[in-house]
């Protein structure tokens, strides 16, 4: 339209309706960005272990918090396109969130491969895997389902009513108790530290259950010493 030579009588409102039209784009592209990148890192940051563990990150998202909510108010009283695209500062308040957003994200990247760096085996987990064991630090039993994963031979641990760990069972469901108990709640929320004593009392487990099985095995009839746990 305006390249048609006829367009100079309808030349300031074209202009005006192109004004909206560009604005309207932009803003929708970092809306939803700010959405995609919010409703992926709200669940995260509810976690009151994050929160403690990630306070800037946590401080920080929940500025984007407080902000997107006002906005997401604001087009519900008046959910017309055109009436949203007049909010006051809209675009800058979007691309204000999505910038602290990214800052977020990366913080929480971090954060992650720096409990990867501490605890290798995490590498095995997907982010949302090891963000689901991070955020529930106090309920060591929430690694349960990712051990298979970490660990190639564990398939569940053995938590006494103290949730203190004295045992592992094999997918067979093979019982091979620990040397010494391990105490998730001496590690102060850090999951990992207590899954590299685990991993540490698991190799100490199973070489002292083979040098016990080698000396009995001289002792004991072989029919007995094939079933004998």
């Amino acid at each position: 339209m305006r390249g048609s030579p006829f367009i100079e009588p309808f030349k300031e409102e074209l202009f005006a309706w192109e004004e909206t039209l560009m604005t309207t784009q932009e803003s929708l592209e970092v809306w939803l960005q700010v959405q995609a990148t919010w409703c992926y890192l709200e669940p995260v940051f509810s976690s009151e272990d994050i929160k403690k563990q990630m306070p800037a990150e946590s401080t920080m998202f929940n500025e984007v918090d407080k902000s997107w909510k006002r906005l997401m108010n604001a087009v519900l009283e008046n959910p017309a396109s055109l009436e949203v695209i007049k909010i006051p500062n809209l675009g800058k308040t979007l691309k204000d969130c999505f910038k602290k957003l990214e800052e977020v994200q990366k913080g929480l990247n971090d954060y992650l491969e720096e409990k990867r760096s501490a605890f290798p085996r995490f590498y095995f987990l997907s982010a949302d895997e090891l963000l689901e064991i991070l955020s529930e630090t106090k309920e060591p039993e929430k690694v349960q389902p990712h051990l298979k994963k970490c660990f190639e031979g564990i398939a569940r641990l053995k938590f006494d009513d103290e949730k203190k760990i004295g045992a592992m069972f094999s997918k067979e469901n093979e019982e091979v108790k620990f040397t010494k108990t391990i105490d998730p709640s001496l590690a102060k929320g850090n999951v990992e530290k207590w899954l590299v004593e685990v991993e540490d009392v698991m190799l100490k487990s199973v070489k002292e259950f083979h040098i016990k099985a080698m000396n009995d095995y001289i002792k004991m009839e072989r029919e007995k010493w094939v079933i004998e746990k």
